[in-house]
């Protein structure tokens, strides 16, 4: 699946127009916003990593839907409920990057609507979990500084 396919999917289940999209190969702990990727570049394929595509909402909910469990649905977490309780199973690395930075006191405030893909594969061993609290880290001190 490439970027433009990832964004077609965003796009059934959000309707924003002005969303970003996030990649951190399973390769190297390189994290890079695609910002050009509707022409023929290099961003409209790449090797194994994580995608994370989205928007910035003036809900107070963090919506997320990962393409490696969609059967789960839209996941929904609110901003005022970041314990470290496991009830949304994979959110949860998410959940406490959020919490982490909102302690060191980032003013996440407003809510998002998060899509996430990856293309790594479980036997090889790449560090998921790693990737996914490096990407939220990012991702978060971009929308939110």
């Amino acid at each position: 699946m490439d970027v433009k396919d990832l964004v077609s999917v965003y796009n059934q289940y959000y309707s924003h127009s002005n969303f970003r999209v996030f990649f951190i190969s399973g390769h190297s702990d390189m994290i890079e916003e695609m910002t050009d990727f509707d022409g023929n570049n290099q961003y409209t394929s790449q090797p194994y990593g994580i995608y994370v595509i989205l928007s910035r909402t003036e809900s107070q909910l963090i919506k997320l839907v990962s393409l490696n469990f969609e059967d789960l649905g839209i996941i929904e977490i609110s901003l005022s409920d970041l314990d470290d309780e496991i009830k949304h199973d994979w959110t949860s690395y998410l959940k406490k990057v959020i919490n982490y930075l909102k302690q060191a006191g980032y003013r996440i405030n407003r809510g998002m609507d998060i899509l996430i893909y990856s293309n790594l594969p479980n036997e090889v061993g790449l560090s998921s979990t790693r990737s996914i609290d490096a990407l939220t880290g990012t991702m978060l001190k971009t929308l939110y500084e």
